[in-house]
């Protein structure tokens, strides 16, 4: 039996209820633990999500007082650390009922009488709740009972669009590579990734730690735009496929009469957008866009003969992108040194989705389930900008075709809000922003109460809703070594001794150029 943190003085079925603690120290009790009130019929599956010192007046006459040592009951002396008067409470949110004779689980619709009493969840209560499936593998331990890895259905989740949002340096990075191991050894789709910071190949360029090629050497292939990676098959875009949506994106910043010169242009145009811009003689268009405008653009168009990766006579990469995802492998796209170019991202993540959006409807039954992360989502779905991309209709269509939105950001308010209601799975980092917080759980019951926890968690915590997993939970993601990938997530490894080695072999070329 695990150990009793307090008694139940007070309980509503839509306020939740509120537990006198007796532990030595409330310090043992943290916001997002699950604890269990034994109620006469049901178990109460509870979240703490608050925990508070009663304030009484004589706390305050005492404070700085030397009485106050003398006054204070001990802790061995009194139950619970300060006796009748000072005490704490902890607020305490019912997720689940376990009856106690068939342990059938159920919805809290109910509460537990007065005086029943609040432990912490023991391993046995967990294993009730949390159930595994074929498609099932964990990210990490629930909080407060590290020795339960927490199973998501990763089926499930790759069935409609998804969300995991967060804070820089919270942990989405190593989140995401724990969700893309899941998707691909539990074989339920492919992914393909825009890896901006080389984070998702063989090693990860910034912290050194494995990426999905070394887990996966045979399933994920390395695309790059960078000449300079050897390793990797070169990313080329042919100008003929660029579209002027693609353009609007990628710049961002551009005003209504400058979007309306580029459709005037491209409705006549007889070669490639780009160049059809940068060739448009001013005495020829002036008396169809302003020539100040026609001007701005042109010196905006400028800016992408840097892209190298744009040019005609290479391969299409986009023919052997797709040869590969109709096999069932997946792709990473790596920016080399445009990896801080966020032009080049928000165009190469344009105009890649929209090829794949045409042909994922076009010929549906060709294709199997392609899981998309889009990091930075709110760049490409913001309201002002949501209609120029394929985004927006991706977050709300796809599912029908296979094709599988997965948005990755810091600023989920920024989202617009019906792309955002279409997520059917949360995985919610660290966030302090209101708006923020309001947003990524916008739609979730007890709204409120998951915001104080989300507020509240630390760094390389999630807090996870939604139909992947049994009900929300608070997650300590498992830290991110092949030891823990390989027993936990892989099964004891399906990667053989040879694959390492040749993968070893690869690294030091890797990270040389």
């Amino acid at each position: 039996m695990s150990e009793k943190i307090g008694e139940v003085i007070s309980a509503s079925v839509l306020g939740g209820l509120v537990a006198k603690l007796s532990l030595d120290n409330p310090e043992d009790l943290r916001i997002g633990y699950p604890v269990v009130v034994e109620g006469r019929t049901y178990y109460f599956y509870c979240m703490v999500h608050d925990i508070v010192n009663q304030s009484v007046d004589i706390a305050e006459r005492l404070a700085g007082s030397r009485m106050r040592d003398s006054i204070v009951p001990l802790s061995e002396t009194h139950e619970g650390f300060s006796g009748r008067i000072f005490y704490s409470k902890a607020n305490l949110r019912p997720i689940q009922l376990i009856h106690r004779g068939t342990h059938k689980l159920s919805e809290p619709q109910t509460i537990p009488p007065y005086f029943s009493v609040a432990r912490h969840a023991s391993l046995r209560d967990v294993e009730k709740i949390y159930q595994r499936s074929d498609f099932s593998a964990p990210l990490g331990s629930i909080r407060g009972v590290e020795r339960f890895m927490v199973h998501i259905d990763f089926s499930k989740l790759t069935e409609k669009p998804f969300g995991i949002f967060g804070r820089t340096g919270m942990g989405k990075s190593v989140l995401n590579k724990l969700v893309c191991i899941g998707i691909l050894s539990r074989e339920v789709g492919s992914v393909l990734i825009f890896d901006m910071h080389g984070e998702y190949g063989v090693y990860s360029r910034t912290d050194k730690t494995e990426g999905l090629k070394y887990y996966f050497p045979e399933k994920v292939k390395v695309f790059s735009l960078d000449p300079k990676n050897k390793e990797a098959v070169p990313f080329i875009i042919d100008p003929d496929e660029i579209r002027p949506e693609d353009i609007i994106v990628a710049f961002q910043d551009l005003n209504r009469n400058m979007v309306d010169a580029i459709y005037e242009i491209n409705r006549s145009r007889k070669e490639d957008i780009v160049s059809a811009i940068r060739r448009a003689d001013l005495e020829e268009w002036g008396h169809r866009v302003h020539p100040s405008v026609l001007s701005a653009l042109k010196r905006r168009m400028g800016r992408m003969r840097r892209f190298s990766f744009v040019r005609r006579g290479g391969k299409d990469a986009f023919k052997q992108l797709i040869s590969l995802i109709r096999e069932r492998r997946s792709v990473v796209l790596d920016f080399g040194e445009y990896g801080t170019d966020q032009m080049v991202y928000l165009f190469v993540a344009n105009v890649l989705t929209r090829r794949l959006f045409d042909m994922y409807t076009e010929r549906n039954e060709e294709f199997p389930r392609l899981v998309l992360f889009l990091e930075e989502a709110h760049k490409f779905l913001a309201p002002n900008i949501a209609s120029y991309t394929i985004f927006n209709k991706l977050a709300r269509e796809t599912r029908k075709f296979n094709l599988i939105l997965a948005l990755v950001d810091q600023r989920p308010a920024k989202i617009d809000d019906e792309v955002r209601s279409q997520l059917a799975n949360r995985l919610i980092l660290s966030l302090k922003e209101p708006s923020d917080l309001a947003s990524a759980l916008a739609g979730v019951p007890d709204r409120s109460v998951w915001e104080s926890i989300v507020a509240t968690i630390p760094a390389r915590t999630v807090a996870m809703v939604g139909d992947a997993i049994r009900i929300p939970t608070v997650i300590d993601i498992m830290n991110y070594t092949p030891e823990n990938v390989r027993e936990n997530i892989l099964d004891g490894g399906n990667m053989t001794s040879e694959d390492m080695d040749t993968i070893a072999q690869k690294v030091d070329k890797v990270f040389s150029f």
